[in-house]
């Protein structure tokens, strides 16, 4: 087993991509809201700024790029297959990888409906919530003015 090295290297790589992608942008709102959380914890070493970009050093964009990097990591480990040497993550993220590799696979099975068809039952599907809508909205009014009728509304 290399340290290292990734499971099953390009295989899958269209629902790896995919979910790493949308892990990585949840692990970004989670560093951001963990650093808007945490905004009013005092500065470290004083009044010292990140060179370049002039943002001040907190304990909260500490804890934010700390909390980063920990998620980007078992990304890596559960998506990418990153093999790390410890078994028991190592075995976990296999069996990630194999589910994803195994989703791909499936998709690649289905029979995709063409453009008529899709346009097709998009429009059935657009008339049916109008009228259910309609129906719905004449036994309101029906209802309503029984209610008025007879006194409890």
């Amino acid at each position: 087993m290399p340290f290292f090295g990734v499971y099953r290297k390009g295989v899958g790589l269209y629902s790896r991509i995919t979910v790493g992608i949308a892990l990585g942008i949840l692990a970004l709102f989670a560093s951001v809201s963990l650093y808007h959380a945490l905004i009013d914890l005092p500065g470290i070493a004083g009044a010292a700024k990140i060179p370049l970009i002039d943002i001040g050093l907190t304990w909260g964009l500490v804890c934010a790029i700390v909390l980063f990097v920990f998620l980007g990591f078992f990304i890596c480990v559960f998506v990418a297959g990153l093999e790390t040497g410890i078994r028991p993550l190592d075995n976990g993220g296999k069996k990630t990888v194999e589910f994803l590799i195994e989703t791909q696979g499936e998709l690649q099975k289905v029979s995709w409906p063409t453009r008529y068809e899709l346009v097709g039952s998009t429009a059935v599907v657009i008339v049916s919530v109008v009228v259910i809508g309609i129906f719905v909205l004449g036994v309101d009014w029906f209802v309503s003015i029984i209610m008025e009728y007879i006194g409890v509304l």
